[in-house]
């Protein structure tokens, strides 16, 4: 474990808004939050467009901003002061030995006055010890004190392995190894480009699966910024404005910025001004089936809809309603589609759901390496409903979680610090951060191997505070990740011209030319546009039984 200092501290008036009771709504972008995500992706698009088209590199490399400016940028390029504090020997698959650490690290590590709780400290860890931390305080919540309930921990969950996750549910609408044959498949650029190491689970192989993405991503930005001149050879020349070269770096960023903005509300947003109009409706729609059980919580009792009985529980209330007044709720059909299955042009479709969700994975990536707090908390909004879509339950809960505390259940010096202080940055620079989890990652992989030569478990806890690298990471980084010169010659691979060969491909088979009636032979990946279909199921209910009341022993409310 390690102890992370806060880099920037909360001021005694926080301008984040307070949101006292949060409905089921709150848990979605509003439109000034999706305001917000299209200047964040134009940025993205821009940068893109920028690092693969040799063009635009000649023209804007210099002048375009390489950090996209939030609130918290003065403080992004500081180096974290962190300290080792060594391993512990605890199965956190017993919360008898939670128990034990968390009563161990808070005599050690929390502030005490009078032996009692000053001030709590933020806990990160994945999903999995969130809830694990937070099953242990539901264990000791009959203690009389604040200290005895495990109190002086607010367990959070952190960016990388939400990042994961997001990719995992990516790749589960997207990739398969049956499209091999289906030219603009990710499985297929895999074969194309020889990715070899992109395989098996995404946990095993994230970074390369991420690359493999990010490639057709940056590809997908070139052919579309090509189309708005009529271009279509990845080498053309794009004809600039009379007069461009003497106009100043402003007007020219300018330029680009507004094309590219062009692309995101056409090809992202598909010109509408609330891409979660249809979740937005189901949410805000208490006779909708998904809300006909959770809209009748009156003061923590759910009121049947035609007597005057109200019970403490929901499955009480099916069961009256269903028994006393024959009544069922009728199941939720599939949304229904704007095109029959003869217009439909699924390649389209499908290269478009690519670009759509790997620009919300590139958007929640380059704001953990800018240390965009924010941006980075905002983004769980538009990944909880594709969680949702994908079952993946347990960060459908650990972004209301996040959501929830981030605008309610804590206080606001508390909000600002869960936001602000999301990352680690070791070498400096505004653009070199990494989530602390990420970091832990790397200290666990490289800790394998120096403790090789302790031989016993005890051996190995004992000297822990002492690896040389825990203890001055920095100056040991070369030596344990082995970087070194290459002997030789080696041919390493050329991300732009991974790009140029995806670009060529996409637009050898004209992918954003609409042809009706175009399939796609693999039955397995997703071929609608939209990736916010059928992704509101069950999850009015998720929100509702996970939103936490206080910031300690997040567990489900039995109720619902």
């Amino acid at each position: 474990m390690i102890v992370v200092l806060d880099r920037i501290i909360p001021e005694t008036a926080c301008p984040t808004d307070t949101v006292t009771d949060m409905s089921a709504v709150n848990f979605i972008p509003s439109l000034e939050e999706q305001t917000l995500l299209t200047e964040e992706l134009t940025f993205i698009t821009a940068s893109s467009i920028i690092q693969n088209l040799d063009q635009m590199n000649d023209v804007f490399e210099k002048i375009y901003p390489k950090h996209l400016k939030h609130r918290y940028s003065d403080h992004a390029g500081l180096k974290t002061k962190q300290y080792p504090i060594g391993l512990f020997d605890c199965n956190e698959n017993k919360t008898q030995e939670v128990i034990r650490l968390l009563k161990d690290l808070t005599q050690k590590y929390v502030p005490l006055k009078d032996d009692e709780i000053a001030e709590e400290v933020f806990l990160g860890g994945d999903r999995l010890t969130d809830e694990r931390i937070q099953g242990a305080q539901k264990a000791m919540s009959n203690a009389g004190t604040g200290k005895q309930r495990l109190q002086g921990f607010i367990s959070k969950i952190e960016d990388w392995h939400r990042m994961m996750n997001l990719l995992e549910a990516i790749a589960k609408l997207t990739y398969s190894t049956s499209s091999q044959s289906d030219r603009g498949t990710v499985y297929y650029f895999r074969n194309l480009l020889n990715a070899r190491n992109v395989k098996h689970d995404v946990k095993n192989s994230f970074r390369a699966y991420k690359t493999l993405y990010y490639t057709i991503f940056d590809a997908i930005c070139c052919i579309l910024f090509l189309r708005e001149f009529d271009k279509h050879k990845m080498d053309d020349i794009i004809n600039l404005p009379e007069g461009f070269e003497n106009i100043s770096n402003d007007e020219k960023i300018a330029w680009m910025n507004d094309i590219c903005r062009r692309i995101v509300r056409k090809w992202f947003f598909d010109n509408t001004d609330d891409i979660f109009h249809a979740i937005r409706a189901v949410l805000k729609d208490p006779d909708h089936p998904e809300n006909y059980w959770v809209d009748t919580d009156q003061d923590g009792r759910f009121k049947c809809h035609f007597c005057e009985k109200s019970y403490a529980f929901v499955g009480s209330l099916k069961t009256h309603e269903s028994i006393k007044h024959r009544h069922t709720v009728s199941t939720e059909k599939k949304e229904s589609k704007s095109l029959s299955k003869e217009e439909t042009d699924e390649l389209m479709n499908h290269v478009l759901l690519i670009f759509k969700l790997t620009a919300l994975l590139k958007n929640l990536d380059t704001a953990i390496d800018m240390a965009d707090g924010e941006r980075s908390v905002r983004s769980a909004k538009y990944e909880l409903p594709l969680f949702n879509k994908t079952n993946k339950l347990k960060y459908v809960i650990g972004c209301v979680h996040l959501i929830e505390l981030s605008e309610s259940t804590l206080n606001e010096q508390q909000r600002e610090r869960l936001i602000a202080n999301r990352t680690v940055n070791i070498q400096g620079g505004k653009n070199n951060n990494v989530a602390m989890d990420e970091y832990l990652e790397m200290l666990n992989r490289d800790s394998k191997n120096i403790t090789s030569g302790h031989q016993t478990k005890e051996s190995i806890i004992a000297h822990s505070k002492h690896f040389p690298h825990l203890i001055n990471y920095v100056k040991h980084y070369d030596h344990i990740s082995e970087i070194r010169g290459r002997k030789g010659f080696h041919r390493l691979p050329s991300y732009k011209i991974d790009v140029e060969k995806v670009a060529k491909e996409l637009l050898e088979i004209r992918c954003f030319d609409y042809q009706p009636n175009r399939k796609l032979k693999c039955r397995d990946i997703s071929v609608d546009n939209d990736i916010y279909q059928n992704a509101v199921k069950g999850l009015s209910t998720m929100i509702y039984r996970h939103k936490p009341q206080t910031p300690f022993s997040r567990l489900r409310n039995k109720k619902y």
